[in-house]
């Protein structure tokens, strides 16, 4: 995508606030990589192992890297627009593209995606909870010590103080100790399958290079589709870059060092252990598979999960809350602490209210919603923020073109209802002899200008209209599989098993 020369400027909040403005770049991409890496990962990482059973081992990985690109692609769309325009918010770049009505349409997208999300994931902790409680009491525990109970005290005593963040950059230190569990987990996968001798690739129920077909397919691209989307929180983030283009460029590189780095490599490793280890018995959550046993192991891992899943959700917050509050006082707005623990207490406690409130159907209404507004807003209105790009800046550099060459054709040209173009030469050239002779240098460099800039100019048709379009449809096509997954227990009976029932809630997280 095309590349702006302006020179930005991003403000955090308001412009007594300086924090993070000595970063050196080094400090500044690490602390974007380890953020990014928390809001990419999430919860994305337990229902890995299940798309992996399905898809095959070549196929998982093909797809992944098919959405890593598109991911990557679109983030790079709203950073460079953002460059170009200086409008460093999601809402701001839409109104830009496509006035008022686009940035009312982005504002309800995103709320539904990151409070949808929220859900999820806080049912998504009332799970592994239940689990939890369920291995370690063994029916000897109080009747009001359950999942819900569970999900309540990490959300209340964990997530909230969490929430209450002024920076998002201020969550690199949960970040990073989030890695840390990720790399731990994997750990544990990997010296298990090991030392069994990746048993469902040697009984070939892990196929390596083949796809095999199957009702579960679409369930395990769904997962993998929506498993690289960072763009509601790379927005926010965008802000605390150094500024000018300076930042621009940091933030493009941690979001490829994000998507192709740590996110390629965490889900493949993910990915291939727990599906060699097995099999076709990989649950939708691979907390339900038998990991570990005894109950300090047992203990030890699903505590660990249940904080590591509140940390996912921390910038998933910091994103609802900004555009909650982009919403209600717009981009004047100073910072204030009383505001601050207003939104926090209104996300999570409202999203706290509905998991509490039906903690084992929220996931498949949730899933309905992801998939719809995901598309919408890691897809659809990116690409419609750079096809405005494309349009509006081939216009400029047409006029830029004739200045250099002919600065008096160019200036006639910005007063005239219609552009200057071959069909106009070929009529001045049965014009009378002054007109002809006036207009002729004129039309000769045109047709040369013209003719050296043909070959470039359909390269870039394809390189900034043609690509991003096939990127939505990319996204659209995930968006189906997903509502598919979403929709279909809606139609019919469940089916005894957690298998069918869990992989909903991660077409949201």
């Amino acid at each position: 995508m095309q590349r702006s020369d302006t020179q930005v400027s991003f403000v955090v909040e308001d412009d007594e606030d300086t924090w993070g403005s000595g970063d050196t770049e080094r400090r500044a991409f690490f602390s974007a990589c380890i953020t990014l890496t928390l809001g990419v990962l999430g919860s994305s990482i337990l229902p890995i192992p299940f798309a992996i059973s399905k898809t095959g081992v070549l196929v998982g990985v093909l797809t992944m890297l098919l959405v890593a690109w598109a991911n990557d692609a679109t983030s790079c769309m709203l950073i460079r627009a953002a460059a170009a325009t200086g409008k460093p918010t999601y809402e701001a770049l839409a109104e830009w593209a496509g006035g008022r009505p686009w940035k009312v349409f982005t504002q309800i997208s995103l709320v539904l995606l990151l409070w949808g999300t929220m859900c999820g994931g806080l049912c998504l902790i009332s799970d592994v909870g239940h689990m939890l409680l369920q291995r370690l009491g063994e029916g000897q525990l109080p009747g009001w010590v359950n999942g819900r109970s569970c999900m309540a005290a990490v959300a209340l005593l964990v997530l909230f103080p969490l929430c209450l963040q002024r920076h998002m950059r201020e969550l690199e230190k949960a970040a990073t100790a989030g890695v840390v569990v990720v790399a731990g987990l994997i750990a544990l996968l990997a010296t298990d399958t090991f030392q069994e001798g990746f048993p469902a690739i040697q009984d070939g129920q892990l196929p390596l290079w083949s796809l095999k077909v199957d009702s579960h397919l679409p369930e395990a691209f769904a997962v993998v589709g929506y498993a690289f989307y960072m763009q509601p929180m790379m927005m926010p983030l965008l802000r605390e870059m150094p500024e000018g283009q300076h930042g621009v460029r940091i933030m493009q590189r941690a979001v490829h060092a994000t998507l192709f780095g740590v996110a390629l490599t965490v889900y493949f490793s993910m990915g291939l252990f727990g599906a060699s280890l097995f099999g076709q018995d990989t649950e939708g959550n691979i907390m339900v598979n038998e990991l570990v046993a005894g109950r300090a192991a047992v203990a030890a891992l699903y505590g660990i999960m249940l904080l590591y899943l509140a940390l996912g959700m921390t910038t998933t917050q910091y994103a609802l809350r900004a555009s909650l509050d982009l919403m209600v006082f717009g981009e004047e707005a100073t910072f204030t602490w009383r505001r601050q623990v207003a939104w926090t207490t209104l996300t999570v406690g409202s999203s706290l209210t509905v998991a509490l409130a039906v903690p084992d159907q929220a996931e498949k209404i949730y899933a309905v919603v992801g998939a719809t507004a995901v598309c919408v807003v890691c897809y659809v209105i990116p690409v419609y923020i750079q096809l405005q790009m494309f349009r509006r800046s081939k216009q400029q550099r047409k006029l830029q073109v004739l200045e250099e060459d002919h600065p008096l054709a160019a200036a006639l040209l910005q007063n005239a209802a219609a552009p200057y173009g071959a069909d106009d030469c070929e009529a001045t050239a049965s014009a009378g002899p002054s007109l002809k002779t006036s207009s002729s240098s004129f039309c000769n460099g045109f047709r040369g200008i013209a003719g050296r800039r043909r070959l470039h100019h359909a390269w870039e048709v394809v390189h900034e209209a043609v690509l991003p379009i096939a990127i939505l449809l990319i996204g659209v096509g995930f968006s189906v599989a997903a509502l598919y997954v979403a929709v279909l227990p809606l139609l019919q009976q469940p089916v005894n098993g957690s298998r069918q029932l869990l992989p909903a809630v991660f077409a949201v997280a």
